[in-house]
C-alpha cells in the first residue's frame, strides 16, 4: 500500500502536480525506490536552504524601491518634456515684433497725437532729445 502510494507521488511529482507536504512525504520515503529518484532526493535534501525569517519584507521593500526609482524617472522625463513644450511655445507665441524706422515711428506719434490733441490749444513744437525701443524724451519751445 504505501509503494502504490509513493508511486502515485512519484508520477504526480513528474508532472508537477503535487503538493509541497507530498513532495515532502515522497523525499523522506524514497529510499528504496528507482535509483534516480533517490539520487534527486538526496540532492533536493543536501542543497535545501531556509528561508529568512524577513524574506516578504525583504522583497516588499524592493519592489517598493523599484517603483519609487520608476516614478522618480517618469517625473523627471515628464519635467524636461513640460519644459521643452515650454520654450518652443514662447518662440512661436512671441514672435519679435518689426523695427521701426524713424519716419514710421513718427507717423505714429502723430496719428497718436491727432486722437488726443484739444483744437483750443496752440501747437507746441516738439523736438526729440533721446529715443531708444522703449523711451523717446520729447523738448518743446514756448
Amino acid at each position: 500500500m504505501k509503494e502504490d502510494k509513493i508511486e502515485r507521488l512519484i508520477e504526480k511529482y513528474k508532472e508537477g502536480n503535487s503538493t509541497l507536504n507530498e513532495e515532502q512525504f515522497l523525499f523522506d520515503n524514497a529510499k528504496n525506490s528507482e535509483p534516480s529518484l533517490e539520487a534527486w532526493t538526496t540532492f533536493v535534501k543536501n542543497n535545501k536552504k531556509e528561508t529568512p525569517k524577513n524574506f516578504n519584507d525583504i522583497l516588499w521593500e524592493s519592489f517598493q524601491n523599484k517603483k519609487i526609482r520608476k516614478r522618480k524617472i517618469f517625473f523627471g522625463i515628464m519635467s524636461a518634456a513640460a519644459s521643452v513644450i515650454l520654450l518652443i511655445s514662447l518662440f512661436i507665441a512671441n514672435p519679435k515684433q518689426k523695427e521701426l524706422n524713424y519716419s514710421e515711428k513718427e507717423a505714429l506719434l502723430n496719428q497718436a497725437l491727432n486722437m488726443v490733441s484739444n483744437s483750443g490749444l496752440a501747437e507746441i513744437q516738439q523736438s526729440i532729445i533721446y529715443e531708444n525701443e522703449m523711451v523717446i524724451i520729447y523738448t518743446t519751445t514756448e
